[in-house]
């Protein structure tokens, strides 16, 4: 009979003998593979130890793991993404109180383990999401008072699948603004009072105050909330394209935050008001 080796370099004719020992490798092998499939489609804590066997993992399947469960040198370890673990924290407070006018900037994030989406619900007009992987933030400025419950919850995978924390709840209480005078926003000496509550800026143009001092009807672009830091620089907020900013050097150009493109104000189109560059069109 042929020795193995022989078998080995090419002498054909000759059944080949494994020995039990290599069988029972090859038996463990494909034994220990499908217990690590199995334990990666289920979501349950459980410590996989693979320092010591001698298999070699599906690499995309290691990958899905890693992408959630953190490592530490030879464990890996799935995780139930639930409210007794994995949570949407702030170093802020959930319960916050504005004045109409003032700006949010709130920032979030899951811990311990990073969250790959999250879903909001409950997000008043004015304020802005931005999610990146495990962290979140919101922004903006809310055009009216009233008190808004907004809630936040994170899941495993992408497109609100998998695993979801339990929802955090942030409480917002924006109170109205009074004192707010949209006259202030403009330089003194270019605007002038043309009665009944007009007023005309030399390069804005003719809008209306309302009594609340915080919404303007513009001759041309119609209703919009008005706020401002510094004298003629101008935020807008537009029911159609969100907030907009403005100012006596940058008019008739408004750059549209929320898709950060900018717009061109069409002062003399009786049907269209703006010309948006993202879309070479009349809006």
């Amino acid at each position: 009979m042929l020795t193995f080796p022989e078998k080995v370099l090419g002498v054909v004719g000759e059944s080949v003998v494994v020995g039990v020992d290599a069988t029972n490798m090859k038996n463990l092998r494909l034994f220990l593979t499908l217990i690590l499939l199995a334990e990666s489609r289920t979501f349950t804590s459980k410590i996989i130890k693979i320092s010591t066997l001698l298999i070699k993992p599906i690499p995309s399947l290691i990958k899905s793991i890693h992408t959630w469960a953190p490592v530490t040198a030879s464990t890996i370890t799935t995780h139930a993404l639930s409210g007794a673990t994995t949570q949407v924290y702030s170093k802020s407070e959930n319960s916050i109180t504005l004045k109409v006018g003032e700006s949010l900037d709130y920032e979030f994030f899951t811990s311990p383990y990073s969250a790959q989406s999250f879903e909001i619900t409950g997000l008043p007009a004015g304020i802005n999401s931005k999610l990146t992987y495990g962290v979140g933030e919101l922004s903006g400025i809310i055009p009216k008072p009233g008190n808004y419950k907004i809630e936040i919850t994170g899941y495993r995978n992408p497109g609100y699948n998998g695993n979801s924390t339990p929802p955090f709840i942030l409480h917002l209480n924006v109170e109205s603004n009074e004192s707010i005078s949209v006259i202030s926003f403009f330089d003194a000496n270019g605007i002038s009072d043309q009665g009944n509550s007009w007023f005309n800026s030399g390069w804005f143009g003719l809008f209306y105050t309302t009594s609340n001092n915080s919404w303007i009807y513009h001759s041309h672009l119609k209703w919009m909330y008005i706020n401002s830091n510094t004298k003629d620089s101008l935020w807008l907020y537009d029911n159609e394209h969100g907030w907009l900013f403005t100012s006596k050097e940058l008019y008739p150009f408004f750059y549209k935050h929320s898709e950060g493109q900018w717009l061109y104000h069409l002062k003399n189109s009786k049907i269209h008001r703006f010309w948006d560059y993202s879309v070479n069109s009349e809006v």
